[in-house]
């Protein structure tokens, strides 16, 4: 396999064997301790569970690895180079089990995600300019869409590192323990709740780790070679159960979405287009992009009217999959892991 850019953090342990809640180290190698029960000297030995949450840990820790400074092991700080290292996470997701539709998806839509970090960071650049070019005219299109740019950049940001936290340890953990022990371990995720990286505004609108039932059935379907049914629930996920607690519910994020639905319709300076590509690049490619409708009463904020895009979409890349430019699909996403895109 060739390798991508960064150092991807699948390890093996020696503990992947063993099954849950059983003891790691067999009895007759475990230290043998003297006591007392009933008057009566005894020997007792210590042995240590495999407990779900330990595995939860080590998977949330690998999605960690994947947004941290490879020779420091701290954060990355930049919104960009963090979507970078998300967008390559999703494609080897997919690479290593091309069952992780919802990954591969996941993949592009995270490389647009890029697109709107680069488009809002150009938007800044541009109202800056024009302010500091005019400082005793006050232009208020500029000041609202600075304003609107930075509210953007912001939550995509935290959106796309939220999403991310929250999905790619549990196709990790279904990758090692399987759907039955995704199952029965589900619920103790929120036991680690306080020992892994978890974004502060997220804090205050969603508690990690909810097992919430989409994520059961997703891996359900999965397990049953259903992918595309799979993706969607996987996808109700997403966009209902985080994406809309996180971002969508904010106030100023519906401002932002709406100044920027109604500039787009009416082609005003600076809008950006609402579409998802199914390629490395940003620039729509015909019949491998999804468009929201442009109309000003579609509200990209309302679940209502995502909901239809996203489903949409899905469906586009699992037709693309399943027919003669499915190479062209593969090469795109391997581009993506590679560090491509965004451009």
């Amino acid at each position: 396999m060739p390798k991508g850019p960064f150092n991807v953090p699948f390890t093996t342990h020696g503990t992947d064997t063993i099954p849950l809640n059983c003891n790691i180290t067999p009895v007759p190698e475990c230290k043998v301790y003297p006591a007392l029960r009933d008057g009566k000297e005894v020997k007792y030995v210590r042995v240590k569970i495999l407990d779900a949450a330990a595995v939860w840990l080590r998977c949330q820790q690998e999605a960690q690895q994947w947004v941290a400074d490879a020779k420091t092991g701290k954060p990355l700080t930049r919104p960009d180079d963090i979507n970078r290292r998300i967008n390559a996470a999703y494609a080897f997701l997919w690479i290593k089990d091309k069952r992780f539709q919802w990954a591969g998806l996941a993949a592009f839509a995270s490389k647009q995600v890029g697109c709107g970090l680069l488009h809002a960071s150009g938007m800044l650049q541009a109202a800056h300019d024009r302010i500091v070019a005019n400082p005793d005219f006050l232009d208020v299109g500029s000041t609202g869409e600075a304003l609107g740019a930075y509210t953007m950049y912001g939550k995509l940001a935290l959106g796309n590192l939220s999403l991310f936290l929250d999905i790619y340890p549990l196709h990790r953990f279904y990758m090692m323990r399987g759907y039955e022990g995704l199952k029965t371990s589900l619920h103790y995720r929120r036991e680690i709740k306080d020992k892994v990286l978890w974004p502060e505004e997220a804090k205050k609108r969603l508690e990690f780790g909810f097992p919430f039932p989409e994520i059961l059935w997703g891996f359900e379907a999965l397990e049953n070679g259903n992918l595309i049914r799979s993706v969607e629930h996987l996808a109700r996920h997403e966009q209902i159960n985080i994406l809309q607690k996180i971002i969508y519910d904010d106030k100023d994020t519906r401002l932002a979405l709406d100044a920027n639905q109604f500039a787009w319709v009416h082609r005003l300076r600076g809008a950006a287009e609402i579409q998802l590509t199914l390629s490395a690049q940003c620039k729509a490619n015909g019949k491998f992009t999804s468009w929201l409708p442009k109309l000003t009463t579609v509200r990209l904020w309302d679940v209502n009217d995502r909901m239809p895009f996203a489903l949409r979409t899905a469906g586009q890349f699992d037709r693309l999959l399943k027919g003669s430019e499915k190479y062209l699909i593969e090469r795109a996403i391997w581009d993506i892991y590679r560090g491509g895109g965004v451009q």
